[in-house]
């Protein structure tokens, strides 16, 4: 049995790789804990429509970012009551397919007479 050679951390940058070149004299461990935290942040949606079956919050988007995408999914898993629906300016692949997995309801262009009516 040989013996197990300790792997070297792969670093994300040539800065990072620089740091731990000084490090080398102490005890050090890289990237090994995760600390979570949370943001106190408010979410203004784009309109507030009120249908016969309660409040509907659209979110209009031209271009989803990645920030609107941890701002929706955030407010969507800490407020699973609030119906938000999405209205994007031009179908994208990847903008669908976001909002299928994240299980908000979209539409392209326009907002459906069906969710006036509460449907």
């Amino acid at each position: 049995m040989g013996l197990k050679k300790k792997k070297k951390p792969k670093y994300r940058n040539k800065f990072e790789r620089k740091i731990s070149r000084q490090l080398q004299r102490v005890p050090f461990k890289y990237e090994s804990e995760k600390v979570p935290y949370v943001l106190c942040c408010h979410y203004i949606p784009d309109f507030i429509v009120s249908t016969p079956l309660g409040k509907l919050y659209i979110e209009c988007k031209g271009y989803l970012r990645n920030t609107d995408k941890r701002k929706l999914a955030a407010v969507r898993k800490q407020h699973p009551e609030l119906d938000i629906r999405i209205v994007f300016y031009a179908s994208t692949r990847t903008s669908i397919k976001w909002a299928e997995k994240t299980g908000i309801r979209y539409a392209v262009g326009m907002v459906p007479k069906e969710w006036l009516e509460g449907l």
